[in-house]
């Protein structure tokens, strides 16, 4: 009924799934994400009050620092979009002796976690409890890199991706606007809603 009265906003919508895939088809492809919960904003609101939220990334595999991939995924997504630092960037902020009532607050404990070629254990919980990465492979294809918010030691929400070998810079900065855009969804319609989208788990 709703598609009948409003074509064009149908349509709209579908368009906003459909650009992020784009940008990751070629030389990565993305599995569908898991959400443990149906409200991934509101962790992502509380996590961020400052819309600065830490990455921890576990690589060994690709050359690329902590700073850079920060970088590559910051102001991507739904709005308030994220600025993503280092661990050691937010240690730097805790303990500047600069501090002022415009310090933007940290909350460590929740961050984002990357893990590059991770081992099969390495998913959900186990994402913020101990990620393991794996060395790679003689002749593999490609790397499989794992996403996760993380609220403590428990997973808001995850995704996998597959990066065709060799994983480069450019490569990582066309993942980043869809891994953002999955990773932290602006809403998620409920399981008995008509309108849930097919690419929601659960629908």
């Amino acid at each position: 009924m709703f598609a009948k009265r409003h074509p064009k906003a149908v349509f709209l919508v579908l368009l906003g799934i459909a650009a992020p895939l784009l940008a990751a088809c070629g030389a990565s492809t993305i599995e569908a994400p898991f959400y443990d919960t149906t409200d991934v904003a509101g962790f992502k609101r509380y996590a961020a009050p400052s819309n600065i939220m830490v990455m921890e990334v576990h690589d060994g595999q690709t050359g690329i620092d902590d700073a850079s991939w920060a970088n590559m995924f910051s102001h991507h997504g739904f709005a308030p979009q994220l600025t993503f630092i280092s661990p050691q960037q937010a240690k730097a902020e805790a303990g500047s002796v600069n501090a002022s009532r415009n310090k933007p607050t940290l909350r460590p404990k929740h961050r984002m976690v990357v893990v590059v070629n991770p081992t099969q254990n390495t998913s959900r919980d186990a994402m913020c409890e101990d990620p393991q990465n794996a060395a790679l492979t003689p002749g593999q294809a490609k790397t499989p890199i794992r996403f996760a918010f993380c609220s403590g030691d428990s997973v808001i929400s995850e995704l996998r991706a597959n990066v065709e070998n060799p994983i480069d810079r450019k490569k990582i900065n066309d993942l980043a606007p869809t891994v953002i855009h999955y990773l932290f969804p602006i809403n998620q319609p409920d399981r008995n809603d008509d309108h849930c989208s097919r690419m929601s788990p659960g629908c």
